[in-house]
Formats: C-alpha cells, sequence, structure tokens
C-alpha cells in the first residue's frame, strides 16, 4: 500500500490513527469445518457509535466503502440503523449489536478466530506515521474535493485519433455510416467509436445504441461513455448487468424528443423481445456493436433489424466467424462489408500502437492413457467416416462428438501441468504480470495446484470465481503476479502492463488465438516487449494413415499464426521440427488455415 502511489498518503494517515490509539486493528477468521468451503471470510459490517450521555446507533448492512459499494451505479447495498433513544425493539436490536460486537472483540463468539493485529505488521506500519499527519488529512481531503468540484479532462479531449482510425472512420463515412472496424485487439476500436458516437449526437441528433457482450466490457464502456456524456451533456440509459431501470423509459428515450441520449445494453438484453420491441419506431438509432462477431449467433441474430436502426458500426478484430458462414452474412448484411483499410496486428506492432513479442513454442506429449483414448477415438472417426453413408438420425451428430472428445484429450494434456510448472520456475520473476491460459476449471486447479508446490502464488480469474474479478485483475495490474483464466479473459479486458502469457488451453478459432496474444501485446510504460509460450500437443502416431493428423496440423497452424508476427525467427524453426517429427507438411499445414470446425 506504501509503494502505491494512490495510497501512500491514505496508507500514512491510517497508520498515525493507529499509532495514535485512534484506530484499533484485528483479524477475523472462520474455523474451517470439513463439510464447509474453505475459501469463506468474515464479511459481516457492524458498528457503534456512542455519545458521552450513552445513546448509542448500531448499524449493520452489506455496504462496504468501495466504489461499487458507494457509487450511485453500483452494487445493490443496504444498512439498517438503530437508535437506543427510540426505545422498543429499535432500542432491543441496539443492545443486541452491543452484545454481538463485544463477543467479537473478545473472541468469543462461535466458529470465529479473532486475533490482534500482529506486532511486526502493526510495527512496519506504525512506523510510516508522519508526526504531521492532521495537516496531510487537511491536504487530502482538499485534494479529493478539489477532483470532484473540477473533473480531469475526458479522454477525448487529450486523445487525438491515429492514422489508421481517421482513415477507418472516412471509409465508414463514405460507405453511408456503414460498416466494420476489423482492428486489432489494442489498436483504438473503442475511442474511434467514441469520436462516431460524438459526430452521431451533435451533428446528426441521433439517439446511440451501444451494445457489448458481457459485464466487463459493460462496465469499461460505462466509463468511457460517461467521460464522454458529461462534455456532451448528454445522459445515459443502462440496460442489463444488472440495471433494470430501462423497461418503463426505453420508448421516451429512443423517441424524437429533444436531448442527447445514449442507451449502453449488454447483448443479452438488447436482443430479448422486450429490449426491442420497447424502442420507438419513430426514430432510428445509431448503433454501435463492439466485439461485433458475437451479433452472428443464432438467438444474437434478432438485433439485426434494419426497421429499428439507421446509421450503424460494428467493432471487432476479427468480425469473420470461424466455421459459420451463415453468421458472417448475417454481421456484414446488416452492418455492411467490413472497412478498408483492416488494421492488423503487425501494422500494429509495426507502429509501435502494441508491443513487440518473442514466442516460444513447447511441445508436449499425451500420457499413455490419453495416447490409448486418442487412437480409440481416431479409429471409431475412422470407421465411421469410411463407412457407407449413414442413414441412421445422429450419425453426423455422433461424429462431431467424436471430433469433440478427441480434441478436450489435446486441450486437457496431463503434461501441460508439467510445462506450466516448468515454464514458470524457469522464468518467473517477482513484479512480473503473467496470464496462464486454462481450457477449464479443473484444469486450472490443477494448475494453481502445481504451481503452489513450486512455491509460486497464483490468482484464478473466471466467470464462477467467488472473489471480486476487478480486483484481481487490479492487484495483477499494480503488484504483479500469476493470473490463472478461463476464457472471460477473451474479450476486451484491458490489462496492459501483463507481460508474459502461457497458452494451455489450444484452439484454432482465429478469434479466441487473436484475442488472447492481444491482451498481452498492449503498451504499459515500462514495458518493451512481451513474451508468449505456447503448449503445442504432439499426440502419438497416425492411425488414419490416409489422412493427415487434423489434431497437430490443427496446432501447428495456430502456432504458424502467432509465430509469424514475433520478433525470434527460432519460433519458425521450431515449428519446423515438429512438423516433421510429426509426419506433416510444412507447406501443407502453413497453408491449412486455424478454422477449427471440430472439437473447438
Amino acid at each position: 500500500m506504501l509503494a502505491d502511489e494512490r495510497l501512500s498518503e491514505p496508507t500514512r494517515i491510517l497508520a498515525a490513527l493507529v499509532a495514535t490509539n485512534i484506530v484499533e486493528l484485528k483479524v477475523a477468521i472462520l474455523r474451517r469445518h470439513e463439510s464447509t468451503a474453505h475459501n469463506r471470510i468474515f464479511h459481516d459490517k457492524v458498528g457503534l457509535v456512542r455519545d458521552s450521555r450513552g445513546d448509542t446507533v448500531a448499524f449493520k448492512g452489506s455496504m462496504n466503502e468501495t466504489w461499487g459499494g458507494l457509487s450511485e451505479d453500483g452494487n445493490l447495498e443496504s444498512v439498517d440503523v438503530f437508535c437506543s433513544w427510540n426505545g422498543g425493539r429499535e432500542a432491543e436490536r441496539v443492545d443486541e449489536e452491543i452484545r454481538y460486537f463485544d463477543e467479537l472483540w473478545r473472541n468469543a463468539y462461535p466458529d470465529l478466530e479473532v486475533r490482534d493485529f500482529p506486532d511486526v505488521a502493526k510495527a512496519e506500519l506504525v512506523a510510516a506515521a508522519p508526526s504531521d499527519w492532521t495537516s496531510r488529512l487537511d491536504k487530502l481531503s482538499q485534494r479529493s474535493y478539489d477532483h470532484d468540484a473540477e473533473p480531469d479532462a475526458s479522454p477525448s479531449e487529450t486523445r487525438r485519433l491515429r492514422p489508421h482510425q481517421l482513415a477507418g472512420l472516412e471509409s465508414w463515412r463514405a460507405n453511408q455510416r456503414h460498416g466494420v472496424l476489423a482492428f486489432a485487439t489494442g489498436a483504438g476500436k473503442t475511442f474511434t467509436a467514441l469520436t462516431a458516437i460524438s459526430e452521431a449526437i451533435v451533428t446528426h441528433g441521433e439517439v446511440v445504441l451501444v451494445v457489448v457482450p458481457d459485464r466487463l466490457l459493460f462496465s469499461q464502456w460505462d466509463k468511457e461513455l460517461s467521460d464522454l456524456g458529461a462534455r456532451l451533456n448528454a445522459k445515459i440509459l443502462r440496460a442489463g448487468a444488472g440495471n433494470n431501470a430501462w423497461r418503463d423509459i426505453l420508448g421516451t428515450w429512443t423517441s424524437e424528443l429533444p436531448g442527447r441520449r445514449i442507451v449502453l445494453a449488454t447483448l443479452q438484453t438488447a436482443r430479448s423481445e422486450d429490449f426491442l420491441g420497447r424502442i420507438s419506431p419513430r426514430r432510428s438509432c445509431f448503433i454501435v456493436a463492439d466485439e461485433v462477431h458475437n451479433l452472428g449467433a443464432g438467438a444474437a441474430r434478432a438485433l439485426l433489424d434494419e426497421s429499428r436502426f439507421g446509421a450503424r458500426l460494428g467493432l471487432s478484430a476479427t468480425p469473420e466467424r470461424a466455421g459459420d458462414p451463415e453468421g458472417t452474412a448475417a454481421i456484414l448484411g446488416f452492418f455492411g462489408r467490413v472497412l478498408e483499410p483492416r488494421y492488423s496486428l503487425q501494422n500494429a506492432i509495426q507502429d509501435q500502437v502494441l508491443t513487440q513479442y518473442f514466442y516460444y513454442p513447447s511441445p508436449v506429449s499425451l500420457s499413455e492413457n490419453e495416447a490409448e483414448s486418442w487412437r480409440d477415438i481416431t479409429r471409431q472417426i475412422v470407421r465411421l467416416r469410411n463407412s457407407p453413408r449413414d442413414d441412421h438420425a445422429g450419425g453426423a451428430e455422433r461424429l462431431e462428438r467424436l471430433y469433440f472428445e478427441r480434441a478436450k484429450i489435446v486441450k486437457q494434456a496431463s503434461a501441460k501441468v508439467d510445462l506450466a510448472v516448468d515454464v514458470l520456475t524457469r522464468n518467473y520473476s517477482d513484479g512480473d504480470r503473467w496470464l496462464i491460459y486454462c481450457d477449464d476449471v479443473e484444469q486450472l486447479d490443477s494448475v494453481s495446484a502445481a504451481l503452489h508446490e513450486a512455491g509460486i502464488t497464483t490468482m484464478p480469474y473466471h466467470s464462477a470465481m467467488t472473489g471480486d474479478r476487478a480486483q484481481t485483475l487490479g492487484w495483477l495490474e499494480r503488484y504483479g503476479g500469476v493470473v490463472v483464466a478461463i476464457r472471460c479473459l477473451d474479450e476486451g479486458v484491458d490489462i496492459p502492463a501483463v507481460s508474459h502469457a502461457l497458452i494451455l488451453a489450444s484452439s484454432r478459432n482465429p478469434r479466441e488465438f487473436v484475442q488472447r496474444r492481444g491482451r498481452v501485446l498492449r503498451r504499459a510504460e515500462g514495458k518493451h516487449l512481451a513474451r508468449i509460450y505456447d503448449a503445442i500437443v504432439v499426440p502419438p502416431a497416425r492411425v488414419d494413415a490416409a489422412n493427415p493428423d487434423p489434431v497437430t496440423a490443427g496446432e501447428l497452424a495456430r502456432a504458424i499464426e502467432f509465430a509469424s508476427g514475433a520478433e525470434n525467427p527460432s519460433a519458425d524453426a521450431q515449428l519446423r521440427i515438429i512438423a516433421i517429427d510429426s509426419g506433416l507438411d510444412w507447406a501443407t499445414v502453413a497453408d491449412a488455415g486455424t478454422e477449427d470446425l471440430h472439437g473447438d
């Protein structure tokens, strides 16, 4: 906390409060039982305020003093307050909370252990206390007040469009304000779209609908649009991601009434009949879709309604849907063509928009049991594929299921856990910022346990985690460490300080691996080079001699794409050796492309 520029001064004041005995700290730990989860914490918020006459206010509730707890558009929180002088049941509740707090403080509450704050830690904290802490507190309070009274300039006032962003907007305007911007991850799609949104509001008087795929991107767009709205005097209606007040006012919000208005919605909400049916038919909205490839999926196509929207702009590093030409056609039929110029990852690295990187492909083999399962499934695939036309219903589905099961063996290869330990123990240093991509929670847990045993602490990141995902990424950004993640980091999460990535979850889906590579290539202060380690699974000898090995070929096709942009020529040489050892023709694999229709 003392090393963090944002927390240093408040921490010194906290230290002074402890040093002068104004604040006393204790630590509460839930006692573990075999029948309970080990990750439970003491999360209660309770307080007592007493005056010189003995009158007492007791408060208890869920709210804490975080931005999510206090902000107007943050969490749904509550606090109950009871006053002793009101008598009756309210006074009884005050007495109950006094007894509860006293039991906590005396370490007399069941299933909870309350310890004194450790002496060593307290001594370190007290040593940081300044003697002039009261005047420092005044200055800190004044600085906070000044910041609230005079907010910083909006990023759109200080940032300038790069040439590729200007060219993209010109192409969009020339195409009747229709089209998809295909910019590499980290190349400024959001800022380009904000410029188009500002133009739509100020010049064309349009209501703007921004659609995002998930809560994380919702939060990031909310911040950007709030800054823009403050500058343009535009109001924002939020729909989805826990915001439910839109139903009664969406029709009016999108009508021809005067005023500058923006709607920010998650895709899940925006595609619903409830949402679409409430949009006013009397005024065309300008729709902006981030990660627009998501709108090609079946249920999401309901949003692609020409009658409801006028100008439209799609954003994606990979707008074409791998293995789904119908979905791609639906997206381009609604938004219009992919706009030129495209801005590739190589363009971004050359222009120093993204960081240069080294790429290290690491071959791993299947275990004996995994290899036998792989051969068995491959034999089933060969028999099914070579048999006469299958008239039995479900034959195609069975073949697809076998492809999926075989791909799962590759993704879950046990040797990947050993590879993670080997790579991290040889290359991880304190202060590094690592991302490890896993296939599922089971693999994530195995990798985390193995690294813990090797003395490396990890932080999990996935949609079902019990901790705070934003706080996890914030810790990684500020202090470094190792985050072990699943697919929820593939789209839109901005963590530019990440310097290393280890990819254990293999995929030939271009969108997925482009996103993963882009996460680690974002520029940050003091970051000059990124390093990407990649597990390339080499299956056993081929069972089907008449057909190329699709698993190794798929792994290599993805890896070739990674190696093509890397700074180290040795990556290409390593991949050629793997191809030779696997009996694959290099040119055939390199020209095969990266789409995966089987198991991904």
